[in-house]
């Protein structure tokens, strides 16, 4: 399923966001879920700015399919009763409401116990970025030709590359990467992650949200590539074609979100150059003091040569008489 949205005026900049899920080659049902949502007053888009989500569902096909649509349905709807004063803190709070409301239905139904789903969700507005995280769903942001992640697994795999037992390229293959150390729901309680980009958003920037029967199979760079089509939308499906071509074993659900200026031009962001350092008075004067140094030392390395040089092989005195050997006569 591809989902094209229209192009969405935030304040100050222009966002193009495109959604695409895939069941994938081997699963009969889709259990991920995506939703985006922005008010339709003007100024309530303002104030709390636009809302992303994605997850993926646990549980069986019937807990995981209602886990993750629970999930997106409970984010949005606390969303909008949001004020938009604390964007993480409410982020934050949303995903807790989930939480809740997914736990809460697995204790009151036998044959949805034990369900729960990953979550990763984020929030733009006016260059602002936050975003809330439980599970091993992804959000990396593309930036100047360079892509970064922006969430850290919450897997047993995860976890062992962050210690440095495996590495990431090892973690792809590893037969326990299907194991989540913290999802929502499962509990009455769960910690949430909250993150954001380091700095403001500009035109140019990408959001990607991701499942990991996505960034399971394709790589960082390859995100990267597709995240960085013109149009998201197609972006979307470039992306969900190549988890397919490499046998799609999970499903695969992909969100893209591209910066625009206001007037709908892309201007992307420079890779950050190496400034050249100003010297300052004080590696002046160190400068200085350093090749006073080295002159002194010099001339002080000549003088203790000379004087090896006199000691090795001295000179005879002026005036001095020479030596006189006596082979045996007589004087008269």
């Amino acid at each position: 399923m591809s989902q094209a949205l229209k192009t969405i005026r935030i304040d100050r900049f222009h966002v193009r966001v495109g959604a695409a899920s895939d069941p994938g080659l081997k699963r009969a049902q889709n259990e991920d879920s995506f939703g985006c949502w922005l008010p339709e007053d003007p100024e309530d888009g303002r104030r709390r700015g636009l809302l992303l989500a994605v997850a993926d569902g646990m549980g069986g096909a019937r807990g995981g399919q209602v886990a993750s649509r629970l999930a997106i349905e409970t984010i949005g709807s606390a969303w909008r009763q949001s004020d938009g004063a604390n964007l993480a803190g409410e982020l934050r709070a949303a995903l807790a409401a989930a939480n809740l409301r997914i736990h809460g239905e697995s204790e009151s139904r036998p044959e949805l116990a034990g369900m729960g789903t990953t979550c990763t969700a984020a929030v733009l507005r006016d260059g602002e970025l936050a975003v809330a995280h439980v599970g091993d769903s992804r959000a990396y942001l593309v930036r100047g030709g360079r892509i970064r992640q922006l969430t850290h697994d919450h897997s047993l795999v995860g976890q062992l590359v962050r210690e440095r037992q495996i590495t990431a390229a090892q973690a792809r293959t590893d037969p326990r990467r299907n194991v989540v150390t913290r999802s929502v729901g499962v509990g009455p309680q769960v910690e949430i992650d909250v993150e954001g980009a380091g700095e403001k958003l500009a035109p140019g920037d990408t959001l990607i949200l991701c499942t990991d029967g996505l960034h399971g199979l394709v790589s960082d760079e390859e995100l990267r590539v597709g995240a960085s089509e013109p149009d998201p939308d197609s972006g979307c499906r470039t992306l969900i074609s190549l988890a397919r071509e490499r046998g799609g074993p999970d499903n695969i659900t992909v969100v893209l979100a591209r910066v625009e200026s206001a007037d709908g031009a892309v201007r992307a962001r420079p890779a950050p150059a190496t400034a050249r350092p100003r010297r300052s008075r004080s590696s002046k004067a160190t400068m200085l003091l350093i090749v006073g140094a080295s002159i002194v030392l010099l001339l002080a390395l000549t003088a203790i040569g000379l004087l090896a040089s006199r000691l090795l092989h001295p000179k005879r005195m002026l005036g001095a008489a020479p030596d006189v050997h006596h082979t045996g006569g007589t004087s008269t």
